[in-house]
């Protein structure tokens, strides 16, 4: 989720600034260009490795925590290896169509990727797609959550105060990582689903009514492509501030340099 983050974030100033400058680099190279960096198929990818980490770590969660003595899913560092592995390549697998499909268009002088006014209405099979599997994946991670948190605060059946002392520790580490599980995974959708719903709204809607108020549509296309990349911005908050750990370190790393500074100032 991290290497996605931070991909997403190198990513995202290209296709905004050069949507609003309306300068992009024509010829031979322009479709290259407008595949890998001017359109929204790098973002595609890293959306999707979310989506699925996420997927992945719902499953975990929910075996950890609601099946703790089934061993199955238990992610070691090996098994975990493959698992990233394969999520990655999936993700590549599934954004195929964006970087296949993206091109630059001379008369327009900018990239045309899937999920530009202009294309949508010719590719709604990419976006019925993409619902059923967002709905797949999304009826899979409400599942796992929904049983986490009924058995955390409902049934009291995991996790609970009464939990042995020796595994108590334990019992409040797993229900802290399946809340901000949870929250990552809300956050996530908040930021995704205004994106993909309006793709929809813009598959199915006449090109004529489309042209007719393409600039206030294509407002709230970038708008909801921002959106769509403030989650990136998120996740650290998310995973790293809910974390004693890091709150510590982050706050001994600064007193760490102060003291050193004094020591330094001291010994002058």
């Amino acid at each position: 989720v991290a290497a996605a983050d931070i991909i997403s974030l190198l990513w995202c100033p290209i296709p905004l600034v050069i949507g609003l400058s309306g300068i992009h680099v024509s010829g031979k190279t322009a479709d290259y260009i407008c595949k890998f960096f001017t359109g929204y198929s790098v973002t595609c990818l890293t959306v999707t490795v979310t989506y699925l980490s996420l997927v992945v770590l719902a499953v975990e969660r929910f075996h950890a925590i609601v099946k703790p003595f089934h061993s199955t899913l238990t992610f070691t560092n090996n098994y975990m290896r493959y698992v990233i592995g394969l999520i990655w390549i999936t993700a590549v697998v599934l954004s195929l169509p964006g970087f296949l499909l993206s091109e630059y268009d001379e008369k327009l002088g900018r990239c045309l990727d899937p999920w530009t006014l202009e294309k949508a209405g010719s590719l709604k099979w990419l976006y019925v797609m993409s619902l059923v599997a967002s709905l797949s994946f999304s009826g899979c991670l409400l599942y796992c959550y929904f049983q986490i948190l009924k058995g955390i605060f409902i049934n009291r059946t995991v996790c609970s105060a009464e939990a042995v002392s020796s595994r108590q520790s334990n019992a409040k580490e797993k229900r802290k990582l399946a809340l901000i599980s949870f929250t990552v995974t809300v956050a996530y959708h908040l930021c995704y689903l205004p994106f993909l719903v309006f793709e929809l709204y813009i598959a199915f809607q006449p090109y004529q009514a489309i042209l007719d108020n393409y600039e206030d549509l294509y407002k709230v296309y970038r708008v909801v492509g921002f959106v769509m990349y403030v989650n990136s911005c998120l996740n650290p908050f998310f995973y790293g501030f809910q974390s004693s750990n890091y709150r510590k370190n982050f706050v001994r790393l600064f007193t760490r340099k102060t003291k050193l500074d004094n020591n330094r100032i001291s010994s002058r």
